[in-house]
């Protein structure tokens, strides 16, 4: 049996199902700490995505205690929690393709109609916690020190040429995708990278799941 989240159980099996299905606000959590901590206000779209579910792994405090689920089985990690697996793929799941980069995804995934996915999920609703997950996602080691910008890391796809990271936008609301193994990582916007959705509930529409990790 999962753990029972908003009236909802969660399980490795259902998890992203019920992340679709799940009403934004479901989870009360308070943003103020982790708005003093990056020092921006959030916009609503990362709000929504964040306040329906927690994962299955129960409720945590901070980040030191968080375990990631790979090669199956759980291992420490001092990084939020991530859902992976496998997704249905398809070059429609691009909304945009921007910075003179048509196409750029095209084909990508050396006609695979499938691809690897990993998304960050919150595991705990404590302020403390909330706080260190949200300062994680906009200035932890994924910027390489860089300044992109009021950007989240969110997750990655792995398609046949490499990882695809998904991004979200705190200054448009917008979810981005970005190659940074193919563009000049330093500069996002000298990276290929485009729009893959305009709110949470499009993102996670996408997101068929056909195989988890």
């Amino acid at each position: 049996m999962g753990e029972i989240c908003g009236g909802i159980e969660m399980t490795q099996e259902n998890i992203v199902e019920n992340w679709k299905n799940a009403k934004p606000g479901t989870l009360k959590l308070d943003w103020q700490e982790a708005e003093e901590a990056i020092g921006f206000k959030l916009h609503e779209n990362f709000k929504d995505f964040y306040s329906r579910i927690l994962s299955d792994e129960g409720e945590r405090d901070s980040l030191d205690t968080v375990k990631v689920f790979q090669m199956g089985k759980w291992v420490e990690a001092g990084q939020p929690y991530a859902i992976s697996g496998i997704m249905k793929w398809s070059k429609e799941l691009v909304k945009e393709q921007q910075n003179g980069m048509e196409g750029w995804l095209d084909e990508a995934n050396g006609g695979r109609d499938f691809c690897e996915f990993s998304l960050r999920l919150l595991s705990g609703s404590g302020s403390r916690y909330v706080s260190q997950f949200v300062k994680e996602a906009f200035c932890g080691d994924w910027t390489g020190g860089n300044d992109f910008g009021h950007r989240a890391y969110i997750g990655e796809m792995l398609l046949n040429t490499g990882e695809i990271s998904l991004i979200f936008n705190n200054d448009t609301g917008r979810f981005e995708w970005v190659d940074f193994g193919y563009g000049y990582f330093e500069v996002y916007e000298e990276n290929p990278y485009g729009i893959i959705a305009d709110t949470a509930q499009e993102l996670l529409d996408k997101i068929t799941v056909v195989e988890y990790g």
